[in-house]
C-alpha cells in the first residue's frame, strides 16, 4: 500500500454495512415500470456496475480489505452521483448508501482526489460564501424592503445560494408568500452557503465552519423555526448540521410548501383559475421527497387550484427519477447531467402536461435548461411562483 493510502480511512466508520449488500440489483432500475424506468442515474449513464450502489459497495469492501487503493480512476465512480437517494430508498436492507458514499468522498478529498470543477466551487465558498463566485454583498440584492433583515423574529427565511444569485424572482416569490401568510419572519444579511457543497466535495471540516456560522446567526435572532425554499439547504440543516457539529439543531426546519399547504388547509389561501382545463405534472425533487419525506404538501397545493388536473409521471413520489441537478455534478460531468435531465423531461412530456411544476430551485434551473435545448412547448415553473401568480390570501 502506498504512503498516500496509509492514511486513516474514514470509510471504516461505516462498520460492516458494505457487507450487508444482498447484491439484488434493485438499486439499478425499476424495470417493472416500463422500458425507460431507470432508478440510478449514475448507472444509467456509466453503463457499468461500478457506477451504481452495488458496484460502489464492492469498491468500498476492496478498499477496506486493502485490495484496492483510492486513485483518479475512482473519481467518476464516486463523484458522478447526484445523491438522489433512489438506491437507499429501494434497498431491501435499508442501507444508507449515501452515507457510505460520503465517507468515500471524504477519503478521496483527504488524498487530493476531488473533481476540478467541484474543488474550485468549494474554494470559492471559502472567500465568497456562495457557489456562484459572486460578491457576498450581493446576496440580498433581490430584496428592496430591508425592514425584516436581521431583526429578532421567531421565524427565519433561509434563502440559499441559487435563489439569492440565480433565481432571484423565486426568492422574492417565497418572501411574498411568507409575508402574505402572516408569518413574523426575518432574513439574514450575512447568510452563508448551507455547507452542502463542502460535503459533496468530501470536505467535512470546511462544512463545519459555515454550518456553525449560520446556526449562531439564527440563534442570535431568537429564531425558533427556519423556512427553506431550497430542499438541499433544508436537508443539510436537518440531517447534516447536527451530525457534523455533534449537537441538536436549536430550531425547527420546514419547507415553504409545507407552510403554504397549511394555509390552504386552513382556508386562508384560495386560487384563481390558471388556465381553464390546464394539465400539469409535478416533478418530485429528490431531496424534498426521498431526502425529507415531503410528497403531500406540494400536491395539496396543486389539487386546491381550480380547473387544474395533475397528471403524475410514471415515476413519481418515492420512485421519482432525478433531474440530474444534484450534488453539483454538472461542474465536472455535464454529459451525465444532460442525459439524466433529458430522460426526466421526456417523462414529463409523456403526461401531456402543459406545465411541469417542481419545488426546488436547482430542479427548476435544470429542467428549464433541458427545455431550452429541445423544441418543447411545455413550461417549467416552481410551485411557489405559481402560487403567487394565482393565489388570493384571506
Amino acid at each position: 500500500m502506498t504512503e498516500q493510502n496509509e492514511q486513516e480511512l474514514r470509510l471504516k466508520s461505516t462498520g460492516d454495512v458494505t457487507y450487508q449488500c444482498l447484491r439484488c440489483a434493485f438499486c439499478f432500475d425499476l424495470s417493472w415500470l416500463g422500458p425507460e424506468a431507470n432508478l440510478c442515474p449514475s448507472y444509467a449513464w456509466g453503463n457499468f456496475e461500478s457506477y451504481g450502489a452495488r458496484g460502489r459497495f464492492a469498491i468500498a469492501r476492496a478498499i477496506l480489505e486493502g485490495e484496492l487503493e483510492y486513485d483518479e480512476s475512482l473519481i467518476p465512480r464516486i463523484f458522478a452521483c447526484t445523491e438522489c437517494r433512489a438506491c437507499a430508498e429501494h434497498c431491501f436492507k435499508y442501507i444508507d448508501t449515501v452515507e457510505v458514499y460520503a465517507r468515500m468522498r471524504e477519503d478521496m478529498a483527504d488524498r487530493g482526489l476531488i473533481p476540478p470543477g467541484l474543488a474550485a466551487t468549494a474554494d470559492d465558498l471559502v472567500e465568497k460564501h456562495n457557489i456562484y463566485d459572486k460578491p457576498h454583498e450581493q446576496r440580498l440584492s433581490w430584496l428592496k424592503d430591508r425592514s425584516r433583515v436581521d431583526r429578532a423574529a421567531p421565524v427565519a427565511f433561509f434563502v440559499g445560494c441559487t435563489p439569492s444569485y440565480v433565481r432571484r424572482t423565486l426568492a422574492r416569490d417565497t418572501y411574498i408568500a411568507l409575508d402574505a401568510s402572516g408569518l413574523d419572519f426575518t432574513v439574514l444579511s450575512d447568510e452563508w452557503c448551507c455547507g452542502h457543497p463542502f460535503l459533496a466535495a468530501g470536505q467535512r471540516e470546511r462544512a463545519a465552519e459555515v454550518m456553525r456560522h449560520n446556526v449562531e446567526a439564527l440563534k442570535g435572532l431568537g429564531v425558533e423555526r427556519v423556512v427553506f425554499e431550497c430542499p438541499g439547504c433544508m436537508r443539510t440543516f436537518r440531517e447534516d448540521v447536527p451530525e457534523v457539529l455533534g449537537e441538536p439543531l436549536p430550531f425547527e426546519v420546514t419547507h415553504v410548501t409545507e407552510e403554504i399547504a397549511r394555509q390552504v388547509e386552513a382556508g386562508h389561501l384560495q386560487f384563481d383559475v390558471y388556465q381553464p382545463g390546464a394539465v400539469v405534472t409535478y416533478h418530485d425533487p429528490c431531496t424534498l421527497g426521498r431526502g425529507l419525506g415531503i410528497y403531500d404538501a406540494p400536491r395539496t397545493i396543486i389539487e386546491a387550484m381550480p380547473g387544474m388536473r395533475l397528471a403524475e409521471m410514471n415515476r413519481h413520489r418515492r420512485d421519482a427519477y432525478c433531474c440530474g441537478a444534484g450534488a453539483f455534478v454538472r461542474y465536472d460531468f455535464p454529459e451525465f447531467t444532460d442525459k439524466t435531465g433529458a430522460e426526466r423531461f421526456r417523462e414529463a412530456e409523456a403526461t401531456g402536461a402543459q406545465v411541469v411544476l417542481t419545488a426546488c430551485p436547482a430542479c427548476v434551473t435544470q429542467l428549464q435548461y433541458i427545455r431550452g435545448k429541445s423544441e418543447s412547448q411545455m413550461q417549467v415553473m416552481d410551485l411557489v411562483s405559481l402560487v403567487n401568480r394565482i393565489g388570493r390570501w384571506r
